[in-house]
C-alpha cells in the first residue's frame, strides 16, 4: 500500500512491504500466523520500503528520531516507532 512516512522533519512516499506478526496490549509478539489485514486499534510488526534513504534512529537509542507517522490523502495510517533498520 503506497503512503508518506514522515520521521522528524523528512517525508519521503513508503510501500508497506509486509506484515510481520501481530503485538499484543503489553508490546509482546504474538504467535501464529502472519496477519493478512490489521483491524482498526491493531498493533503490528510492519516492514516498510521508502523510496529514499532517511537518516533515522532506533527508539532505544534516540526518542525523537525513533518514532514514524504514515499517513495517506491527509489521513493517519499509523503511528510507531523504528525498532530495526534493515538495509
Amino acid at each position: 500500500m503506497p503512503c508518506e512516512a514522515y520521521c522528524h522533519a523528512a517525508s519521503v512516499p513508503a510501500v508497506l512491504a509486509s506484515l510481520v506478526c501481530r503485538i499484543d496490549r503489553q508490546g509482546r509478539r504474538v504467535n501464529g500466523p502472519r496477519p493478512r489485514v490489521l483491524l482498526p486499534g491493531g498493533a503490528a510488526v510492519v516492514q516498510l520500503q521508502l523510496s529514499r534513504a532517511v537518516c533515522v534512529e532506533l527508539y532505544a537509542a534516540c526518542r525523537p528520531m525513533g518514532r514514524v507517522v504514515l499517513r495517506e490523502g491527509g489521513k493517519t495510517l499509523a503511528a510507531g516507532t523504528i525498532t530495526a533498520v534493515l538495509a
